[in-house]
C-alpha cells in the first residue's frame, strides 16, 4: 500500500514531510509553543476508527513505527516521533450519555470542559482534568490525576471499557468480560500504550449539588508554617475534599504585599464535593485552624464552585505560551518540600506555579489492580511559563535545578506530567514494579514486533 491507496481509504487527510504545509501541521500537534525538533515522516488526520484501522495497516505494510495523538495538550510533546507515523485523533470528540445506566461513550479527543458541559445538563460528573482545555485520551491513560480525585479516585479506575485498534489493525474491546489484560493497560499505561483507543465507555457519578471552596492568601514567608500545618489537616479532613497548596503569582489585590515573595503567594485552597451548604461550611472551617490564620493577606470563603466553575477560574494556562512541568508523588515533610520550592521561587523569572496536592482522609486503602499502581501523601507539580525563545535557556535552567531539589523528596512520578523524555527513567517510577513488567510483557504479547513506539528509553 502507498500513499495515494492509504489516502483512497480514509476519509481524513494526509501530510508527509515534503508537504509544504508541513511544518505548521506539525507544529500544531503540539499545544505548547515549546515545540519538539522531532519529525514524522506522515501524519495522518484519523476522521474515522476506520481511518485509525487503515492508518496502522499502512504502518505494517511499510514498516514505520506509529505514534499516536490524543489531543496534543502533553507538554512534552510525545507524539512527535522521528521517522514515524502519527496518528492524529484531534477530530473524534463525540460523546453520548447514557444517564439512566450513567455511562457516557466518548471519542479520545473530547475534552473536560466538552463533558462536563453535557454532564452537567445531566446532573452527572467525572473526575476530569483540572485544566479544561486538556482533551480525555492522554488523561485517561496516564491515570488522571482529576478533581476530587481522592473520592472519586483516579480516572482511570472508571473506565469501564475501551474499543482499542490493536498492532494487527483489529478493533477489540477492553473490558472486565473480554480482554481483561488490555483494559488493565488502558487503565493507566500512559503515553507508551500500544495501540489506538478510539472510544471509552466511563463510569459516571451524581454531581455533588454543593461544590464549595475556600481559598487562604499567605506570604512565602509563612509556608513553613502554612505546610507544616496542611499535612496535618490533610488526614483529618474527609475524603469529599480536595486540599492544594499552590504557589503562584499574587493577585493584583495582595500585589504589593508580595514584593519580597518576587511577587509569589502560598494559596491554601480546600475543594469539598458534598450535597449540601451546612456539610461545606462545617468541613472547611478547619482551614481556619492555620496557626498563622491571623497573617493571612486574602480570604474567599465558601464559595459555590461547581465543576464547571472551578475549571474556568482556577490557575490559567494561558494559550501560546512556552511550558515545562515535571512531577513527584512524596511522602516528606510538606512544610520542606515547600521551603525548597519557596527557595527556587524567590528567583523565578517565568510565570512559574507549583501545586502541592494531599492525599486527604485517613483511608488509604489500595487501588483496584491496573497499570496506575503509584501514589504517595501527596502529588506536587511544578510548571515554568513563558512566551519568548529568547528566554528559554534561562526558565529551562530554573526548572531543571527546581525538579532537581525536589527528587530528593519523591518516591515517585505521575508519568501524565512528568518529563520522560529529559529523563526516561521516570516512566518506570511512574509504576509499581509489578506493573512496570506486566505492561512490559503485554506490549510483547499485544505488539510483539514493536509496531508502536513505547516510552522513551524504555525496555
Amino acid at each position: 500500500m502507498n500513499l495515494e491507496d492509504l489516502q483512497r481509504r480514509i476519509q481524513g487527510g494526509i501530510t508527509t514531510s515534503t508537504d509544504t504545509t508541513y511544518d505548521s501541521v506539525r507544529r500544531a500537534i503540539v499545544w505548547n509553543q515549546l515545540v519538539p525538533e522531532r519529525s514524522p515522516k506522515v501524519i495522518v488526520a484519523a476522521a474515522s476508527e476506520n481511518d485509525v484501522v487503515e492508518a496502522v495497516k499502512f504502518a505494517r505494510a511499510n514498516g514505520i513505527k506509529i505514534a499516536v495523538r490524543g489531543g496534543g495538550h502533553n507538554w512534552l510533546g510525545f507524539s512527535l516521533r522521528d521517522d514515524s507515523l502519527l496518528i492524529d485523533l484531534g477530530r473524534l470528540n463525540k460523546v453520548s450519555i447514557d444517564r439512566k445506566a450513567r455511562i457516557a461513550r466518548i471519542q479520545p479527543a473530547l475534552t473536560g470542559r466538552e463533558l462536563n458541559l453535557v454532564l452537567g445538563a445531566n446532573g452527572l460528573a467525572f473526575p476530569v482534568g483540572h485544566c479544561p482545555m486538556v482533551p480525555m485520551s492522554g488523561f485517561l491513560l496516564s491515570g488522571g490525576i482529576g478533581w476530587n480525585f481522592n473520592s472519586w479516585n483516579p480516572a482511570c479506575f472508571s473506565i469501564e471499557a475501551a474499543k482499542v485498534v490493536t498492532a494487527d489493525a483489529n478493533v477489540v474491546v477492553a473490558s472486565e468480560q473480554q480482554n481483561s489484560d488490555l483494559l488493565w493497560a488502558v487503565r493507566g499505561g500512559g503515553p507508551g500504550f500500544f495501540g489506538v483507543v478510539t472510544e471509552y465507555s466511563l463510569r459516571l457519578y451524581a454531581a455533588p449539588r454543593a461544590i464549595t471552596t475556600s481559598n487562604y492568601y499567605y506570604s512565602l514567608d509563612d509556608i513553613d508554617e502554612v505546610g507544616a500545618w496542611a499535612g496535618t489537616i490533610a488526614r483529618k479532613l474527609p475524603k469529599e475534599v480536595e486540599l492544594t497548596v499552590v504557589l503562584a503569582s499574587a493577585p493584583p489585590s495582595i500585589g504589593d504585599r508580595c514584593r519580597s515573595s518576587n511577587d509569589f503567594v502560598c494559596v491554601v485552597s480546600a475543594t469539598a464535593f458534598v450535597d449540601t451548604s451546612e456539610d461545606a461550611k462545617a468541613t472547611l472551617k478547619l482551614l481556619e485552624t492555620c496557626p498563622g490564620a491571623n497573617r493571612c493577606l486574602q480570604m474567599e470563603r465558601e464559595l459555590p464552585t461547581p465543576i464547571d466553575v472551578l475549571h474556568e477560574t482556577g490557575v490559567s494556562w494561558p494559550e501560546n505560551h512556552r511550558y515545562l512541568g515535571d512531577t513527584i508523588w512524596t511522602n516528606s515533610s510538606p512544610g520542606e518540600v515547600l521551603r525548597t520550592l519557596r527557595a527556587h521561587f524567590l528567583h523565578a523569572s517565568a510565570k512559574c506555579s507549583a501545586f502541592f496536592v494531599f492525599s486527604t482522609g485517613a483511608d488509604r486503602s489500595p487501588f483496584p489492580d491496573a497499570a496506575y499502581s503509584m501514589r504517595g501523601d501527596a502529588l506536587v507539580l511544578c510548571y515554568a511559563v513563558w512566551e519568548r525563545h529568547e528566554d528559554d535557556a534561562a526558565n529551562t535552567a530554573w526548572q531543571r535545578a527546581t525538579i532537581t531539589a525536589l527528587d530528593q523528596f519523591a518516591v515517585g512520578h505521575y508519568v501524565g506530567e512528568s518529563d520522560i523524555v529529559a529523563d526516561p527513567g521516570r516512566a518506570e517510577r511512574s509504576y509499581s514494579k509489578g506493573s512496570w513488567e506486566r505492561l512490559r510483557k503485554l506490549r510483547l504479547k499485544y505488539d510483539p514486533n514493536g509496531l508502536f513506539h513505547g516510552h522513551f528509553g524504555a525496555r
